[in-house]
């Protein structure tokens, strides 16, 4: 009996990926395996292609674009749509899913002459409300994993086949993807392959289903040499070859297999993704919780694992403060496009969906600012369009929707937004006209494969006739990457209020080890509107070791000059204990400049050029950061101060190892202060964006 076999991949690059990246990737991966493909024109598969991805080909690397048309003209490669930038569905817009999916059906129509009938869900991840606005859109099937129906409660030897699920009345094919499959290709030696698809046959299996990343072949550590040098493809579908002829198996597209096969019922699935996206959207220390219990299921984990889940995709929005507030002010910009006719804008707003940067899970993603760079730009560039016509305007709002209320001055220059309930600091400081974030600064965070670095330990590898899969390489960490592993008790925001330990020096600074003795850097602030003046004060303390707390009210009063480029920060300290207190005041910036976005220019203090590559410690009372045709930050002081400033580093991983990846730099004027019974202190700051 033939098994029929449909053989989906899956290629995307992220929104801002340099092209000498996307460019080696392509030649290591894409293009040879279109190549090998090519010879062996009875293997038909499916294949997803980003817009993105798409479209640098055909700007970039026309033999690739014209080859994948080639093979789809002639039927042996299905194209699959999706969103055209990559975007998460489930959490933008209705109205944006629409038009991103639309989108990518009219470039592979006008491109290739195909109306594509499945779609990849990015990240698989699922939702059930998305049933309607698939259907609707002509879309027949998607594809998921076989955990989405696990954990709805079906068995493994019920999923080699198809089903149907509905909502509104609209029907939908969800294929499920075999795990087994999934980490077997291109991993595990062809015979060994050969061997599994046969036991799927014998169990009396409709269908063997795969559909995974295009990277797996030659891009993943060890693949290209196991896929293409030692030949594991050209193995594979010679192998495919011989049992089409004996009759074993029959090859077909999904398109083909839905026509052909019938489902093997009604499913309904709940919101979810596959096992590791779940388990990477948890906080770090539920992860470690959540390994601990399946490392106890041993020996009964396959028999129990479906009914062990971590969280869902959103939940990165929780994780990651960054991410939220990325994606909110995606939402706002969203909004604001749909009242405002203006299709220039409306693609930046798409760009700006790429999923990538919105997330982490052991690699990249949020992590590479690059990335996160690259989505704030197409946003921003949007709001710029969008905003060019409107008045400057002050809206209080819960932009990050977390429940208290955000201070947030718009215009056709610049965007800043103040959260009081959080230090009355600056969460967002962007130029509208260089569509630059300036504090786009990732805070450094436990994360849970940071216990693996500190405490080692045997990890799996291959064995000899197969090559390791990417979550099971051995990596060793240097001394660099241990020393690093340094994490923030507050969110690295910009105008944080420090009083610290007048003994502590710079590495103090680095290590956010630096004796607070004030309780105003992570606490909420009152505050309201003076004139064009906004007033944040909290009547905190200061706590110095061995005393009681000595009370201090910290007035914080901005006012936001030239359209939002410019900011004039006046503080007053008004101290009310009897005991005199001898300490720093720091007031901390932690900033993302074009320099580190470009990779040129400089920090000058007093016109004189610093280092800004490791920490620091100097003088002055104006300090510059300069790029080339970005213009200019500068930090202007009443008087002299001392600075701390160091570059903000994260430890991640990458397929390499570890990675030490610069997230911003930190910078911190500060002055020593006496305070005695009655003291009222004066700092002012001006912040530019020139």
């Amino acid at each position: 009996m033939k098994l029929p076999f449909v053989f989906g991949v899956h290629n995307h690059q992220p929104l801002g990926n340099f092209d000498s990246v996307i460019k080696r990737l392509t030649e290591e991966s894409y293009y040879p395996f279109l190549k090998i493909l090519a010879q062996y024109p009875f293997f038909r598969l499916s294949l997803h292609a980003s817009g993105i991805l798409l479209k640098w080909w055909e700007d970039n690397h026309p033999k690739t674009f014209e080859l994948l048309g080639k093979l789809i003209d002639r039927g042996q490669i299905e194209p699959v749509t999706g969103g055209f930038f990559e975007p998460i569905l489930a959490v933008i817009p209705r109205e944006d899913r629409k038009e991103q999916i639309l989108r990518h059906k009219d470039y592979l129509k006008k491109h290739f002459g195909q109306n594509p009938v499945g779609l990849w869900l990015t990240e698989r991840v699922w939702d059930q409300a998305l049933v309607e606005d698939l259907a609707l859109l002509g879309i027949k099937y998607v594809v998921v994993d076989d955990r989405h129906f696990l954990v709805s409660g079906f068995e493994k030897n019920e999923l080699y086949g198809y089903y149907l699920t509905e909502a509104e009345g609209q029907k939908l094919a969800v294929f499920p993807i075999d795990e087994t499959l999934r980490y077997a290709i291109p991993f595990w030696p062809v015979e060994r392959l050969g061997r599994y698809l046969e036991d799927i046959s014998f169990r009396g299996g409709r269908l063997a289903i795969y559909f995974d990343d295009g990277e797996k072949f030659g891009v993943w550590p060890g693949t290209k040499k196991w896929v293409f040098e030692e030949g594991w493809l050209k193995k594979f579908l010679e192998t495919m070859g011989q049992w089409l002829e004996k009759g074993k198996i029959e090859l077909l597209t999904y398109a083909q297999a839905l026509e052909k096969i019938t489902p093997n019922g009604l499913a309904y699935l709940p919101t979810a993704s596959y096992a590791e996206m779940e388990e990477w959207a948890l906080p770090a220390k539920r992860i470690l919780e959540l390994e601990e219990l399946i490392n106890r299921l041993k020996p009964d984990k396959s028999r129990f694992l479906a009914f062990i889940r971590g969280g869902h995709w959103r939940n990165f929005f929780i994780k990651y403060p960054e991410s939220n507030l990325l994606h909110k002010r995606m939402l706002k910009v969203s909004e604001l496009s749909r009242r405002h006719l203006e299709p220039e804008a409306r693609l930046d707003l798409l760009a700006s969906q790429c999923n990538d940067a919105y997330w982490h899970g052991i690699f990249g993603g949020l992590y590479l600012p690059h990335l996160r760079q690259a989505v704030w730009q197409k946003l921003l560039s949007a709001e710029s369009k969008l905003r060019s016509k409107q008045k400057e305007e002050i809206e209080i709002c819960d932009i990050d929707y977390d429940g208290q209320e955000e201070i947030c001055c718009f215009s056709p220059k610049a965007a800043v937004i103040f959260k009081p309930s959080y230090g009355g600091q600056i969460i967002e400081w962007s130029s509208l006209e260089n569509t630059h974030n300036y504090t786009n600064v990732l805070t450094r965070r436990f994360e849970a494969y940071h216990k693996s670095i500190r405490h080692p330990e045997t990890q799996a590898v291959a064995g000899e006739e197969e090559v390791s899969s990417i979550h099971n390489l051995r990596k060793k960490p240097s001394e660099e990457v241990l020393k690093a592993l340094v994490y923030d008790w507050y969110e690295r925001h910009s105008l944080i209020e420090h009083f610290f330990d007048p003994g502590r020096e710079l590495e103090d600074f680095v290590r956010c080890d630096f004796g607070e003795w004030g309780d105003f850097a992570n606490q909420p602030f009152n505050w309201h509107k003076k004139g064009k003046e906004l007033i944040f004060f909290r009547d905190g303390g200061l706590y110095p070791p061995g005393s009681s707390r000595r009370p201090l009210l910290l007035r914080k009063k901005i006012k936001v000059e030239k359209e939002g480029l410019v900011l004039q920060v006046f503080y007053e300290l008004e101290y009310r204990a009897s005991q005199k207190t001898r300490c720093f005041f720091g007031v901390e910036l932690n900033l993302y400049p074009p320099l580190l976005a470009w990779g040129e220019g400089c920090v000058k203090i007093n016109g004189q050029k610093l280092t800004f590559h490791r920490p620091i410690k100097f003088f002055g009372k104006t300090l510059t950061i300069e790029t080339e045709k970005k213009g200019k930050f500068i930090l202007k002081l009443d008087e002299q101060a001392s600075f701390f400033m160091f570059p903000v580093k994260t430890v991640s991983q990458s397929e390499a190892g570890f990675d030490l990846t610069t997230q911003g730099l930190a910078i911190m004027p500060f002055w020593p202060i006496e305070f005695q019974e009655g003291s009222h202190i004066n700092k002012t700051l001006t912040l530019e964006i020139s």
